[in-house]
């Protein structure tokens, strides 16, 4: 991997770490949130969302790694 795609990364699973720091938080702390938009999810269901975008930043690192 270039220098380059390695900062790639690394900033990449930091966010990976964070977002499932954050998901847990909500998925045990949160009832209800209210969305910009004015719709209302659970946190449960907001914390699904982190993970999903955890999971496709999980298989951009992959492609990386790949070359």
């Amino acid at each position: 991997m270039t220098p380059n795609e390695k900062e790639l990364v690394a900033a990449l699973e930091a966010d990976i770490q964070m977002w499932e720091v954050v998901a847990g938080h909500y998925e045990q702390l949160i009832g209800e949130i209210q969305t910009i938009d004015g719709e209302k999810i659970t946190g449960k269901a907001y914390a699904a969302t982190l993970r999903k975008r955890a999971a496709e930043y999980r298989e951009l690192i992959a492609k990386v790694k790949k070359g």
